[in-house]
């Protein structure tokens, strides 16, 4: 265990934090951050103009800890130009992003930066991940590990679990993620699944045993307005994920033929799931939202 401040090193790993109105949660979400047993780190906050007690939680902390840096963005620039603001300010050889609704086990950093030492070939390690409240399941939450020396055999391991992405909050490789291009255009649905497969091409991912990743559901995914916020068009409702399709098939260009056919056929059948699902969440909304007018 590496115990060095960044006072006496540059911190060896980088972590960022974008936040939008949590004030009932980022406490949580910053201590277990500060108790992890790997001190060598920064931990970079970015508040996207939080209109709550946001800010005045995260100065308190800053001022407390020199391995803080907290950024207040003078208006809302959106969560995805948000993440990826942390990312372009981080410094450290290692990354990971942190919602300000998600916990850390203390051993997190710890276990994982010493996987990732020891393995070069691997571009991410993480902890088994859960929802609050659920428990781990690594089809379901989609962290198992993918070791496949093959790229396109990991790559179509994980576009077999794409409806959950607990990879997306693993432990990274920072250079990795500095030249992504998915990473940098998260304005499509599922563009956060686009950008763990295009890691996939990359090198593998792991998942140990030590230690947990428990993530919130203060975010859009979880609101039940995810379609509605993604939705740019009358093709978004027939096709919902029609730019992750285009993007999987530009990622896949390479790839044998045979596994061209297999992608094809799973972006179909993804597509009309999504769709069936997006009809379904509709009409929860709108029933919703009559039922509310008629208690008014």
């Amino acid at each position: 265990m590496n115990n060095l401040s960044p006072a006496e090193s540059q911190a060896i790993v980088s972590i960022g934090m974008f936040v939008y109105n949590g004030e009932d949660c980022i406490r949580d979400a910053i201590d277990s951050i500060l108790n992890q047993t790997f001190k060598n780190f920064e931990l970079i906050i970015s508040d996207n103009a939080s209109t709550d007690n946001t800010e005045t939680i995260c100065r308190e902390y800053a001022n407390a800890d020199h391995r803080i840096r907290y950024i207040r963005q003078s208006k809302n620039i959106g969560a995805s130009a948000n993440s990826l603001f942390v990312l372009d300010n981080a410094l450290g050889e290692y990354y990971m992003w942190a919602a300000h609704d998600d916990i850390k086990s203390p051993d997190f950093l710890e276990y994982n930066l010493k996987f990732l030492q020891e393995n070069p070939d691997f571009v991410a390690s993480t902890s088994p991940v859960r929802f609050k409240g659920g428990l781990p399941d690594p089809l379901k939450m989609s962290d198992k590990t993918l070791d496949q020396n093959n790229a396109e055999e990991r790559f179509l391991a994980c576009l077999n679990t794409w409806r959950a992405n607990g990879r997306f909050y693993s432990l990274y490789r920072r250079y990795f993620l500095v030249d992504s291009q998915n990473i940098r255009r998260q304005t499509y649905l599922a563009s956060d699944i686009a950008f763990t497969l295009e890691m996939t091409i990359k090198g593998k991912f792991n998942r140990i045993e030590n230690g947990y990743v428990e993530l919130g559901r203060d975010g859009v995914s979880g609101s039940g307005n995810i379609y509605r916020a993604y939705r740019t068009g009358l093709l978004n409702w027939f096709l919902p994920l029609h730019e992750f399709s285009a993007e999987i098939w530009r990622l896949s260009a390479p790839f044998s033929l045979k596994n061209k056919v297999l992608i094809a056929y799973l972006m179909i059948k993804i597509n009309f799931i999504t769709f069936l699902h997006q009809i379904k969440t509709e009409i929860k909304l709108w029933v919703t939202g009559r039922r509310a007018k008629f208690l008014l």
